[in-house]
């Protein structure tokens, strides 16, 4: 791709600065305004009235040399004649900021920027550091200009002269439309290599910001002179942040560039699209060309994310960018899905615009991965220890480097970056090899001198930890000492928390702890693990302490202020908000009223996050705030009035739980467990979580010929069947069962009670041939010891897993540290021994509900490569609404083929991990997938299981009398012996008795999918009813399904009401009853698929899905016998008499 203003990297701009005729920033000012004098160069916006559009004043280059010019003249005269110096500038990102930096330059001094979230100490420190004499301050920070010329005083530093800016109290505009235009004056002696400006860091290593300074030739020299003509930018970055940057990379390219009026209003999605709504005007109007490029840090891209009107204009851009900080995978993910041109950016103060993701939008969406073009030679990642990651570091020959801190001249980033598994030269940040903390609004502070402030200021104090990367605001574990052990949470807290609020009062606003983040930690010597130098292990202690950080962000219903009555929220908001304003200002005590307006007492984005958090403690359980709230209602009267709206039932703002979101979260939950260990290591021991297993040592196998099994959910149904099977098969040696108990007779028990209560006879040798291990899935070890784990890893040669929970009203997230986690585990596990030329063979039971809405999204057999979520597949996706045919493929690039519940998205998920697992790891050829449909009851005994959907509607007819008729339905069960014969085919399959396989397969491109369903699609649900109204003993009426919903729905409730106890037998708590809502969601007016128990809203015949079973009979040859004998009269039978004895 052709690189843009917008996405090209300073490398790349080396082959687009032809004719470059200045050298200086004011050269450069004064050539645009004689080559482009009336063309559009900076855009802002003028607020209105009440919900009036707010209108727009553009400026064109000759606006901006004139403007500079004339506040030069006013600087010049306050200042008088002074020698070259730096000159410091505290102001919003405004017209008057643009005018007076580019006045400062123009004068021939150093322009240093000072963001407005410094203290006042900091203020005063980067002050000395550049030996400042003058600091010009906007009006509204007059009172932390005047402190910190107060505080470098006092220190016996510099005097600084604190002075407004020029024409403070004017609008800017008139004065330079009324002024008579000075002749251009270039302070002379100024080269190129000269600084323009400073920016500075917010204290890294020390706490204390460091200034960082901009040459003439790295702010202008370096960029890209593009055709930036028809192509506008906005931004939401102040300023004296990277603002500047993306301005003259606009200007370079004769760009026009938007800002966000931050001086006016708060940042909010709703302002954000009213400024757009001005800029489109404008385009209407003939002065300005459209937006096509979009930027800003991710908090700001998250609001316009859950804004409809904000999505559709980033839906609209030719590419939205993001940097400053890490934005959530979730949100990026979900953007992209929504059809966003999303791309990171990724460059720093001390080398400019380093890379970025721009790529083909339409093949690959994997926006996280900043590319390096070929090439470049300056830009190289240089590989850590044990880790997989890699630190960026700067070559010398780069065009743009403010400093280096290598003896070659090069400059090591400290920013830590993964390489993509299969695009080469794809690199995703990861993480800072140094301390710092990047919170999600982009700003950064180092941690460690605030922990040892506190550390060192009470003897209560043992040991800190800060925490708050990529996340709005920081929090403390505080652990305490020997000597206060006997203290309550709140004494303890009490006698810590005002040292913290003196701390607070002198950091960064970004950098200021709440008092409800302030979290008390018993005390434990060995709390946080420490370096050889004493520094802590940052990452191995927030990974230790993650459930509790994780808590702390969060609004856990648990923690909700249930006993604050209605008459007390005023009084509660006003405490939280008041707290809050009094950590981030020097509020006078009284002047922070019911109705003052929270931004003007300085709440920023990070303290609106902080209140809402708080509010959400005062708010019933299942409701939930707007992320905007505060900056929405803007009062403490509005925020009471709110809350009081909401409990009263009379608002309310819950969050939906899109498609769309949980589309998003499937491909990050892939990223995020598809990354395994190979080529024979080991994970990271941990304590086991259970004993080893009983009765038999897995020794007694290690003679023994045959075939070794794991089998995972052999408590199950299908588990039972597959281990009764397994047990019955004479070239099976030994069976390793996981199982969870609490204790070892207690998983045996577990087993045999699964066996019997399915009729299924325990063998004699049953003891001798398994192995009973009680196991903890979601443990690295799977709760095992080491010297278990790895003697079990080098002797299974199949494993099988089947455990997860079938439950349709969990949501995905439920099954992420469980099932998702264990599956990872098992692969690892599979991965472990390097003693054995190949892993063993992995079986993953998946469900078709994996692929349940399949027929609209179907692949054709193009030849174009498409980007999936775990590798690169061939063909494209194609949205049809026909009769399709689900192939033996995975679908890992289609999350909307799952299914909608939770655990159909779990399965998908898990299918694309199975998928990773095939084409990254020694696994390829030895992992398969088999998507199970509908299992019924077995066939010799008519046993189903108690709890599944099926037994527990047709058991209903005992209570109700009816049953349900649901038209269209195809009754595609498979009885579960058959499946269970299925899976034992498939295993075994190819595996001699010396438990090795026959041949050495190649390497095959697809991940073997097998499909374990019945392919019959004749029987139909009205033709099982009609066979069983022959029952004479249990007799029903086929009904509507609504009819046989609102029959149900009465008995419930007839139950509900009965409290004498004299409900008649059958109906108290009947099982079914557990369904009931289950049932209203998906056959309410509706169809359902009975092969995968997903149901889609259909009111017509929906389309017949069927499934591609060629490969599947080549494994499972028992199955091919099935779709021509279908389920006969004897087994229905034997399945109702089941079931109406039974459930």
């Amino acid at each position: 791709m052709e690189p843009t203003y917008f996405t090209c990297d300073l490398e790349q701009a080396v082959k687009y600065q032809c004719g470059k005729k200045y050298e200086t920033v004011t050269e450069f000012i004064d050539l645009k305004a004689r080559q482009q004098h009336s063309s559009p160069a900076v855009g802002f916006f003028s607020l209105s009235q009440g919900s009036e559009p707010w209108s727009t004043h553009i400026l064109t280059f000759g606006d901006v040399q004139r403007g500079s010019m004339v506040v030069a003249k006013a600087l010049s005269t306050k200042l008088g004649a002074i020698p070259k110096q730096t000159i410091a500038l505290i102001c919003p990102s405004s017209p008057e900021f643009l005018f007076t930096w580019l006045a400062i330059i123009r004068l021939g001094h150093a322009a240093l920027l000072i963001a407005p979230q410094c203290s006042p100490s900091s203020v005063s420190h980067l002050c000395r550091s550049c030996e400042v004499k003058h600091l010009f301050y906007d009006e509204v920070y007059q009172d932390l200009a005047e402190k910190a010329s107060a505080e470098s005083a006092n220190s016996k530093g510099l005097d600084i002269d604190a002075t407004i800016i020029p024409f403070a109290n004017e609008d800017i505009f008139d004065v330079i439309s009324r002024t008579p235009s000075p002749t251009p004056e270039t302070a002379q002696g100024i080269r190129r290599f000269d600084i323009a400006y400073l920016h500075h860091t917010s204290g890294t290593s020390t706490g204390i910001p460091k200034p960082i300074p901009q040459t003439h030739h790295g702010a202008v020299g370096v960029l890209p002179r593009l055709d930036g003509t028809g192509h506008a930018s906005f931004t939401t970055t102040p300023l004296y942040h990277g603002g500047i940057a993306d301005l003259f990379r606009a200007w370079t390219s004769d760009a026009l560039m938007w800002l966000f009026p931050g001086k006016d209003h708060p940042i909010t999605a709703a302002n954000v699209c009213r400024c757009l709504d001005a800029a489109s005007s404008a385009v209407e109007q003939d002065s300005a060309p459209p937006v096509k490029y979009f930027s800003s840090v991710p908090y700001i891209l998250q609001m316009m994310a859950e804004d409809r009107v904000g999505l559709k204009y980033l839906q609209d851009m030719d590419v939205v960018g993001v940097g400053g900080a890490a934005l959530p995978a979730e949100i990026g993910d979900k953007l992209v899905l929504s059809n966003v041109n999303l791309i990171s950016r990724f460059g720093s103060a001390e080398c400019g615009f380093l890379m970025s993701s721009c790529r083909d939008f339409k093949k690959d969406k994997e926006w996280q991965y900043l590319r390096i073009m070929p090439g470049q030679e300056h830009l190289k990642f240089e590989p850590q220890e044990n880790d997989g990651l890699s630190e960026l570091v700067i070559q010398p020959g780069w065009p743009h480097m403010a400093k280096h801190n290598r003896d070659d001249g090069s400059y090591a980033t400290a920013d830590l970056f993964a390489a993509h598994s299969r695009i080469p030269n794809a690199w995703r940040y990861h993480s800072r090899a140094d301390s710092q903390l990047t919170l999600v609004t982009g700003k950064k502070f180092d941690p460690a001198p605030l922990e040892d402030a506190i550390r060192a200021s009470s003897p209560l104090v043992e040991d800190v930890l800060v925490f708050g990367n990529e996340n709005l605001y920081p929090g403390v574990l505080i652990f305490r000492s020997k000597s206060a052990i006997s203290l309550t949470d709140d004494d303890f807290l009490r006698g810590i928390a005002p040292m913290i609020e003196r701390l607070n009062r002198d950091s960064q606003s970004h950098a200021r702890i709440p008092r409800s983040m302030l979290l008390p930690m018993p005390y434990d010597q060995g709390s946080l693990e420490k370096s050889s130098k004493g520094t802590i292990l940052r990452s191995r202690a927030e990974e230790r302490y993650a459930s509790i950080i994780s808590r702390a962000y969060s609004a856990d219903p648990s923690a909700t202020t249930s006993n604050v009555s209605d008459e007390d929220i005023l009084e509660n908001v006003r405490k939280i908000v008041t707290n809050i304003v009094g950590d981030r200002t020097d509020v006078k005590p009284g002047s922070l009223s019911d109705d003052s307006d929270l931004f003007s007492f300085g709440i920023d984005s990070i303290g609106c996050i902080q209140i809402r958090h708080a509010l959400c403690r005062l708010i019933p359980d299942g409701s939930a705030l707007p992320l905007t709230v505060v900056e929405d209602q803007g009062m403490i009267s509005r925020l009471s009035a709110l809350i009081l709206r909401i409990r009263s039932g009379e608002e309310t703002n819950d969050i939906k739980d899109t498609s769309l979101d949980q589309h998003a979260l499937m491909l990050d939950l892939v990223k995020r467990y598809s990354t395994f260990e190979d080529s024979g290591l080991s994970p990271i021991p941990s304590t086991p979580s259970c004993s080893s297993p009983a009765p038999s040592p897995v020794t007694t196998a290690s003679n023994q010929e045959g075939v070794q099994i794991l089998l995972t959910g052999p408590t199950g149904s299908l588990g039972s069947h597959i281990l009764h099977q397994l047990l019955c098969d004479p070239r099976v040696s030994h069976i390793h069962l996981f199982v969870r108990g609490e204790t070892a007779q207690a998983s045996r028990d577990r087993v045999l009670e699964a066996l019997s209560s399915r009729l299924l006879p325990v063998p004699i040798d049953f003891g001798s041939r398994t192995t009973i291990w009680q196991c903890t899935l979601s443990d690295p070890l799977l709760g095992l010891s080491p010297a278990d784990y790895a003697t079990l890893a080098s002797r299974v040669d199949v494993i099988i897993h089947l455990a997860w929970s079938v439950n349709f009203l969990l949501p995905l997230r439920s099954f992420e540290t469980t099932h998702l986690a264990g599956l990872r585990n098992l692969i690892n596990f599979s991965l472990t021994s390097s003693s054995r030329p190949r892993p063993p063979r992995f079986v993953f039971c998946s469900s078709v509900a994996s692929v349940s809405a399949y027929q609209t999204c179907n692949v054709t057999g193009a030849d174009d490569d498409t980007q999936t979520a775990t590798g690169t597949r061939k063909g494209h996706t194609r949205c049809e609404q026909t009769d399709t045919l689900v192939p033996e493929l995975p679908v890992s690039d289609m999350p909307a083929a799952s299914g909608p519940t939770g655990y159909a998205r779990s399965k998908w998920v898990a299918e694309a991990m199975c998928v990773a697992a095939h084409t990254e790891t020694r696994l390829n050829s030895r992992i398969s997938i088999s998507r199970v449909g509908q299992l019924s009851a077995a066939t010799d005994t008519g046993v189903w299981s108690k709890t599944e959907a099926y037994p527990l509607m047709l058991s209903s007819s005992r209570v109700t009398g009816v049953l349900p008729d649901l038209k269209h339905e195809v009754l595609g069960w498979l009885p579960v012996d058959l499946a269970a014969r299925a899976f034992v085919e498939d295993a075994l399959k190819g595996i001699d008795h010396q438990n090795r396989d026959r041949q050495q397969p190649p390497k095959i491109e697809n991940i073997p999918v097998h499909h374990v369903l019945n392919p019959s699609t004749e029987l139909h649900w009205s033709d099982l009813l009609a066979r069983l109204s022959s029952r004479r003993h249990q007799p029903f009426k086929a009904v509507p399904a609504d009819e046989w919903l609102r029959v149900l729905s009465s008995l419930q409730e007839q139950n509900q009401k009965d409290t004498t106890g004299t409900a008649f037998e059958g109906l108290q708590k009947h099982p079914s009853f557990k369904l009931l809502g289950f049932w209203k969601s998906v056959y309410g007016s509706s169809t359902k698929d009975p092969q995968t128990q997903e149901t889609p809203n259909i009111k017509t015949s929906p389309p017949i899905r069927r499934y591609d079973m060629d490969k599947t009979y080549a494994r499972m040859p028992c199955l091919r016998d099935q779709q021509h004998s279908g389920l006969d009269d004897e087994y229905l039978i034997k399945t109702w008499d089941w079931i109406i004895k039974n459930v």
